[in-house]
């Protein structure tokens, strides 16, 4: 029983010391990707990271950081009639981010890693629709959104290491950030059309500053 005893001593001690010698955090010359998702995202941000994130770690505590995030989407309209019953509309909009950065990981623990950040952003948006009604067509460019957007940013957060080299995070963010919004074209054609003036334009632009605290959830592998 004694030995038994001792036998379970001795498993347990070396299990703990295997685990605690377990490098969970990133180090020097590591690459490290990182997925992030926003389910309840419904603003413009361009300074609050990109959907993925590479990150270049030159020592066990300083990182280099590159997100980027890409978004297209499209959707239409035909009622099937033809002529002056024709009732058709469809829209298009293309969205890229660029996020360069720079990470300092803070003293934690063996598996909570806490950081401070800072970095740019730089957003294009580009949108446009097309309806027809009857005859007549309009062409619509940069309907909504922001054609240009540039920013600059700065975060803290934490990284949690739940196994060797795979962990959670999150982080809160001050941004600022200035956005062009480029002038809306649109162009009508066919019988009836407006043919004075043939093209309407507006002006808007934008700055925004302000506190991000976005529900996201990041998963970060280091490879």
């Amino acid at each position: 029983m004694k030995k038994l005893v001792l036998i379970a001593v001795l498993t347990v001690s070396v299990l703990n010391l295997v685990s605690a010698q377990n490098n969970y955090k990133p180090s020097a010359g590591d690459f490290t990707l990182e997925v992030g998702f926003s389910p309840f995202s419904s603003t413009g941000n361009i300074i609050d990271g990109g959907e993925l994130t590479g990150f270049y770690n030159f020592t066990d505590r300083l990182a280099l950081s590159l997100g980027l995030g890409f978004n297209y989407g499209s959707q239409f309209f035909n009622n099937g009639e033809t002529g002056d019953a024709t009732r058709k509309n469809s829209t298009s909009g293309l969205t890229f981010n660029l996020q360069p950065g720079v990470v300092y990981f803070l003293s934690g623990t063996a598996r909570l890693a806490p950081y401070v950040g800072a970095g740019l952003g730089i957003s294009y948006t580009s949108n446009s629709a097309k309806e027809e009604a009857g005859t007549q067509t309009a062409k619509v460019t940069n309907r909504s959104g922001s054609n240009f957007a540039f920013g600059v940013g700065a975060s803290v957060g934490f990284n949690y290491f739940f196994a060797e080299h795979l962990y959670i995070g999150a982080d809160l963010g001050l941004q600022f950030a200035n956005v062009s919004v480029p002038n809306e074209k649109v162009v009508y054609s066919g019988q009836g059309a407006p043919s004075s003036p043939a093209e309407s334009k507006n002006k808007q632009g934008a700055f925004q500053v302000g506190i991000s605290a976005m529900p996201q959830l990041r998963l970060g592998w280091t490879l």
